[in-house]
This record gives C-alpha cells, sequence and structure tokens, in this order.
C-alpha cells in the first residue's frame, strides 16, 4: 500500500523581543519532532517487511514523542489495516486529518478502508478529496475507479480508470476496472485489450488470466477463454470461480465429464456454492445422471432459495437439449 512520506514546512514569525527566550523551546520542540520522524521512518521500514506490529510499536512512540505527527497516524492506520483492525485505523486516518486537513495521502486511506468495508459513497468522497489536493494522486484516482464500479457506475470507473493510465501507464489495478467496466458495457475487444495489458505487467497473476477468459467467452471465443482459465487454475489451484466457469465451457463444448470434474473441484473448495450445485446438477442432467441431478438441485436451493425458479427453467432448456442431441 502507497505510504506519503511527505512533510510540510511551518515557518513562524517571532518577534525580535522573544526570540533568545524561544530559542530552547524551539530546539526542544524541532528534537522531538525529529526524534518522532526517526520512528516514523523506522516503522516504515517495518511495513515493508510486513511486521505489522512491531511498525505499529514505532508510530506509537512517534505519536508519543510529537502527539502532532500526522505521518504516524496515518502510517499507523495503513498497519492496523493490514492487521485487520479496520476501527483503529479509521481512527488513526481522522487524527492524521485533525492534524493535517490537506494531508491527501490520509484522505486515500480512509478511503480504501471505507471501500472495504462497503462504504461506497464515503470512499468516493475521500478520493475525491484526495484528488482536490494532489490531482495527480494516481491511486486515488484508481480506487475511485474500483468504488464506482462496485456501485454500478461502469462509465465513472472507465473514466477513472484512464485518468489513472494516464498518470501511471502501469497501473494493474486501472487495467483490470477499466476491463471491467468496459465488459459490463458489452465492449469484449476493450476489456480484452485491458486484461491483456494487465497479463503483460504481470504475467502470473492468476484473476487476470480469469477476467480475460470470462471476457473471451462473453465474446464467444471459447477456445481462447478455455485457455485462459486453464492458465488461471495452473497459476492460482483453488481459484474456484475458474473451475465453475471452465466447466461452463466444457459444458458448451458437450464434454461433460470434464465439465462434470470441473464442478466436483469447485464444490469441494466450496461446498457453500450454490451456483455451483446448480451447474453441476444441470450437467448431471444432461449427462443422464437423474438422481444424482436432483441431489445437486436440493443443496442448491437449500443454500439459495431463489435460486429454485431458475433451476426449473433451467431443468427446462436440458431436457430440450437432451432432445434435440
Amino acid at each position: 500500500m502507497f505510504i506519503d512520506l511527505r512533510m510540510s514546512k511551518v515557518i513562524g514569525v517571532v518577534s525580535a523581543s522573544l526570540i533568545l527566550g524561544c530559542l530552547t523551546v524551539i530546539h526542544g520542540q524541532t528534537s522531538r519532532t525529529q526524534t518522532a520522524l526517526s520512528y516514523v521512518e523506522r516503522g516504515n521500514n517495518w511495513l515493508k517487511k510486513k511486521d505489522w506490529e512491531r511498525a505499529i510499536a514505532d508510530f506509537s512512540l512517534a505519536i508519543a514523542t510529537d502527539p502532532r505527527t500526522a505521518q504516524a497516524y496515518n502510517n499507523r492506520g495503513v498497519a492496523r489495516q493490514a492487521k485487520g483492525e479496520s476501527e483503529g485505523a479509521e481512527a488513526d486516518f481522522n487524527r492524521a486529518l485533525e492534524i493535517d486537513p490537506r494531508h491527501a495521502n490520509a484522505y486515500h486511506n480512509r478511503g480504501l478502508a471505507r471501500d472495504h468495508r462497503g462504504d461506497y459513497d464515503g470512499a468516493i468522497a475521500d478520493f475525491t478529496k484526495a484528488l482536490e489536493i494532489d490531482p495527480r494522486y494516481a491511486n486515488a484516482f484508481s480506487n475511485r475507479a474500483n468504488a464506482r464500479f462496485a456501485k454500478g457506475d461502469f462509465a465513472g470507473a472507465i473514466a477513472d480508470s484512464s485518468k489513472a493510465l494516464a498518470l501511471n501507464p502501469r497501473s494493474r489495478l486501472a487495467y483490470t476496472t477499466r476491463g471491467l467496466g468496459r465488459q459490463k458495457q458489452g465492449d469484449f475487444s476493450g476489456a480484452i485489450a485491458d486484461f491483456s495489458q494487465a497479463i503483460v505487467i504481470d504475467p502470473n497473476h492468476a484473476e487476470y488470466h480469469f477476467n480475460r477468459g470470462n471476457a473471451y467467452f462473453d465474446q464467444g471465443d471459447l477456445e481462447r477463454a478455455l485457455v485462459d482459465l486453464t492458465r488461471a487454475i495452473a497459476l492460482k489451484p483453488n481459484l474456484v470461480e475458474a473451475y465453475n466457469n471452465r466447466g461452463v465451457i466444457y459444458v458448451t463444448l458437450r464434454n461433460l465429464d470434464l465439465a462434470l470434474a470441473d464442478y466436483d473441484r469447485a464444490v469441494q473448495l466450496n461446498p457453500h456454492s450454490a451456483g455451483t450445485y446448480m451447474n453441476r446438477g444441470l450437467t448431471r442432467l444432461l449427462n443422464g445422471q437423474a438422481a444424482g441431478a436432483e441431489e445437486d438441485f436440493a443443496r442448491s436451493v437449500a443454500l439459495d432459495q431463489t435460486l429454485k425458479a431458475v433451476i426449473e427453467q433451467r431443468k427446462n432448456i436440458a431436457r430440450q437439449w437432451i432432445a434435440g442431441k
């Protein structure tokens, strides 16, 4: 996670009659500030090593030394967020902003914390504030795009991702979010191009291959979709969604045995997925395994009652498919 280490410099004017008496006070404050910043620097090194406990300890020492050190609150919030302490993280970001209302990174990080707990409006407001302070803050554009996508604002997500990429052409998040937004809008070629760029930057990231495979499927290119989903599984063997979606492709290609093998693996990895049970049930029905199909349908409905009508509709389609073989 990006940490802003910029420091603001404050210059005060002291009257000539008081300057001698103030020298020791100014020196003492400078010493405390320098000591606090040395703790911040050491805490940042622990952050880089993902040693959250030691990082928090050093940032807390910085705060104890100089309670006006906004960087210490901000960076302690980052460590707390990484540990899963969301409330403590937000409290730290709030305090950093009380001390320094123009701390763009604290707004950005609080936006990430709000996004993490599903407060997308709050997250967007914070990312927007960060961008008002620093209009070239590429990560704020990327993450605001992500929050807008989560809200269903696909046009806004695409626009923000494009702005992020203008500032940072190697932003994998921006390519991914823009690709997902384009896919939602039916621009499958544009989505594939974006996912391909993310893969160029990081060819060993399973989710990028997974996303491109889904876009190829939407485009009707089943062979390329199959290659990408298989690559995603090779990179991340526990990626449940890739097994499920590859199973769909195998069914479409009428390779039911391979489809069932993928659904079996998906169920092993996540025995609480109603959609996977439904898909396996339909595939079993197509494969002449009526009893096993009904067991899967029953499990699917037990997990999600809303699928009952969907299952009946798709069972009818499956029977038509069987009759037309």
